[in-house]
């Protein structure tokens, strides 16, 4: 039998010289193109016929010229650039025929003024853009335009203005917006947060990071629509938070985030559908007023809430006693609680306070930040009563940041002994620590199957403010 010494022919799209990326339809393309500057997507139309024109129907365009910048371009923006960028950016618009716009992302600090960013903004409205993203720095207020306000499909709008004063228009708006975050806004108005829910009937998200509230005297955040409020701030703000009273009412409300200054007042109400509660006060004051402060906060949402977090307290683990101790409240809802903590004494005595008053708690994530000495022996492992969540609903523990220290080592072995259905514990080293041996040997030399030690290093952080709280 003669042996065929011929080759089989190799039929694919490749030798027929279509690459498969072509061959897919535009959605997907524009999908995979979405992540990329406008200007890579342009360059990327001399590649084939396929990808002349993709570019002028891409719903996303991603023009971050601050991060293009500092990426590609090793010399000053000087005026021949910006002139360069500008025209780009007017050729790109002109030339879309997308039938919407996914997405429209404008970063430009102060390279444009504020003519040529309200014609841009006009000419994606027409488009019917459904994500605005821009952050500009005028020197002077702005006022959101008619077109913006009034764009029927616009569901998510960004804003970042370096500091710069936000003004309220007078007509009405934003029927279909979903998502509003704000960040670095100067919110002079006293009635910003009342037009903002008259506005946005349908308004779910609402993020405020870095804003100031210089003469406004009441913060208050009332909707029946909120399903999450975030309200961030660093200690630029101290002052001005401090004459500042917040309320919060939202029936509907599942996320609350507080990180920044103690303000004069905080006012939590209506939250029958709480389930998330991070909170964070920025040192100011006495330890007495902090503790009250959040005691009060808590136990307005205690009947209802399921999962909360107490997340990075900045404040010494004293006030704690002000909200476990001097006036308990009970989470007979909490499921999950986070907390961080330093290794001694006072902050143990008030995590095991926190678990006496949660006794349905499943799951316990403590973040370590730092330890410090012991001076004084450690009473945790002889309970004095036994706590509920202990003997028979703790089923979940993560350690994160651990060390290996020999207070860390108790703590490990504290709930080991009296967590008596516990399932899992995980142990996140901190840094190199995974590497010691020692300590490795001596965790493991701990009785129990469930121990679990992970070398967990953390996912790097989005340079991006649009991003950071993405889902």
């Amino acid at each position: 039998m003669e042996t065929s010494t011929t080759k089989p022919k190799i039929t694919n799209s490749t030798s027929e010289g279509i690459d498969g990326i072509s061959s897919l339809s535009d959605d997907i393309l524009h999908n995979i193109l979405s992540s990329l500057y406008i200007f890579d997507v342009f360059q990327l139309s001399v590649l084939s016929k396929r990808w002349r024109y993709i570019w002028t129907t891409m719903p996303y365009l991603h023009l971050d010229l601050n991060l293009f910048y500092s990426e590609r371009i090793n010399q000053r923006c000087d005026l021949a650039m910006v002139v360069k960028f500008r025209d780009f950016i007017n050729w790109v618009l002109i030339c879309q025929r997308a039938n919407k716009l996914v997405c429209f992302l404008l970063c430009c600090n102060n390279i444009f003024d504020k003519v040529v960013i309200l014609r841009w903004i006009h000419a994606i409205t027409r488009q019917n853009v459904q994500q605005v993203v821009l952050e500009f720095s005028l020197g002077e207020p702005f006022e959101l335009p008619y077109c913006l306000v009034n764009c029927e499909s616009l569901q998510v709008l960004k804003l970042h203005m370096s500091g710069g004063i936000l003004k309220l228009p007078n007509h009405l708006g934003f029927r279909q917006l979903k998502l509003l975050h704000l960040e670095q806004v100067q919110l002079s108005n006293e009635h910003f947060t009342s037009w903002l829910i008259s506005k946005c009937g349908f308004l779910e998200t609402l993020i405020l990071e870095d804003c100031g509230v210089e003469g406004m005297r009441l913060l208050d955040i009332a909707s029946t629509s909120f399903m999450s409020v975030t309200l961030v701030d660093g200690i630029s703000n101290v002052e001005s938070y401090g004459n500042c009273e917040i309320k919060i009412s939202c029936p509907s409300l599942k996320f609350f985030k507080y990180s920044g200054p103690v303000p004069k007042d905080i006012v939590v109400e209506n939250l029958f559908s709480i389930e998330v509660v991070c909170i964070n006060l920025i040192d100011r004051g006495s330890t007495e007023e902090r503790g009250i402060m959040l005691h009060n906060m808590i136990k307005e949402v205690h009947h209802s809430i399921s999962d909360l977090e107490l997340l990075k307290i900045k404040t010494p683990f004293s006030c704690f006693f002000v909200v476990v101790g001097f006036v308990p409240v009970s989470f007979y809802k909490l499921k999950s609680l986070k907390l961080e903590v330093v290794i001694h004494e006072e902050s143990m005595q008030v995590m095991i306070l926190l678990l006496k008053y949660s006794p349905n708690l499943e799951v316990l994530k403590l973040w370590s930040d730092e330890n410090v000495d012991w001076y004084m022996n450690w009473q945790l492992l002889d309970l004095d009563e036994s706590i509920v969540c202990l003997e028979s609903h703790l089923k979940s523990i993560h350690l994160t940041g651990f060390k290996g220290d020999e207070d860390e080592i108790e703590l490990v072995r504290f709930f080991l002994m009296n967590a008596r259905v516990l399932e899992k514990l995980m142990i996140f080293w901190e840094g190199d620590t995974y590497n010691s041996e020692e300590a490795s040997e001596e965790v493991l030399k701990l009785p129990r199957t469930v121990v679990t030690l992970l070398d967990a290093k953390p996912g790097p952080r989005t340079l991006n403010w649009y991003n950071r709280y993405s889902k």
